[in-house]
């Protein structure tokens, strides 16, 4: 057998076998809500942590609480559940823009709108289950205000982040999007 085929299959068994051994235990001394998740006591209210038994080997590496010291005095942290593929390229420290759609009546017509809700929004967290078609989390550090509109949001659409450029720190007017103005230009 060809040496190379040899060590990716080595590889590949330790992975494999290192995930079958692996439980919650490793992330419960970093977050109160996983020993919830896995019915072992702990704080209830938790819906970021994958359901264990569902719960890719992969995430052990991923899904994590952010460190409270990061909290500034007068903020909140939101944990907002996105589809875990606008997760991609976002980490701890990271600010980023929230946006929702959702159906609006503009001129007695329902139409799907976007608005940019909050901007130049600190990450405190970002919780990836390894699926990027299912659901993850991001935690965001958030004035009394914004913590308000963002939770509003969650409820009333879909919710998107968009990843700001480090040198990125303007805050701008941003009107609604919809697709009747894109075309119409009304």
């Amino acid at each position: 057998m060809n040496k190379g085929i040899k060590i990716a299959m080595v590889l590949a068994a330790g992975l494999i076998l290192g995930g079958v051994g692996w439980s919650m235990a490793d992330e419960e001394k970093d977050c109160p809500y996983a020993k919830a998740e896995a019915g072992q006591g702990g704080e209830k209210g938790s819906e970021h942590h994958a359901k264990p038994g569902r719960r890719p080997f992969l995430a052990k590496f991923f899904g994590k609480c952010f460190s409270r010291d990061l909290l500034a005095d007068g903020y909140r942290s939101l944990t907002l559940p996105v589809k875990e593929y606008q997760l991609l390229n976002i980490k701890t420290g990271d600010y980023v823009d929230v946006l929702a759609t959702f159906d609006a009546t503009i001129k007695d017509r329902k139409e799907k709108v976007t608005a940019t809700l909050l901007q130049h929004v600190k990450v405190l967290g970002v919780v990836k289950t390894g699926d990027l078609m299912g659901k993850g989390a991001i935690h965001l550090m958030l004035n009394p205000n914004e913590t308000q509109y963002a939770a509003l949001a969650r409820y009333q659409g879909e919710i998107d982040i968009a990843l700001r450029a480090d040198s990125d720190k303007a805050l701008k007017p941003m009107e609604m999007a919809s697709f009747r103005k894109l075309f119409t230009n009304k």
